[in-house]
């Protein structure tokens, strides 16, 4: 069984990972992951696993798309 957040981890990494030159896609893709990011550490203070589940998805997919457009494949 997977746990809780280990996508949300990866994401927070990637956020925080220097690319140069900044690809134009980057900002917009940084805005959002930090987004899901505020919304985890609010969801993990109120014990609600439920949405923690959910935005752990999201930053599944965040991640993916990233991965996608550095190395060139097509976005899902």
């Amino acid at each position: 069984m997977d746990s809780i957040g280990t996508h949300i981890v990866e994401m927070q990494e990637l956020v925080q990972t220097i690319i140069d030159p900044c690809p134009a896609w980057l900002p917009s893709w940084q805005t959002e992951a930090e987004h899901v990011l505020f919304l985890a550490h609010e969801a993990k203070n109120a014990e609600d696993y439920e949405k923690l589940k959910m935005l752990d998805e999201e930053a599944k997919r965040l991640v993916e798309k990233r991965k996608a457009k550095l190395f060139g494949k097509r976005d899902k």
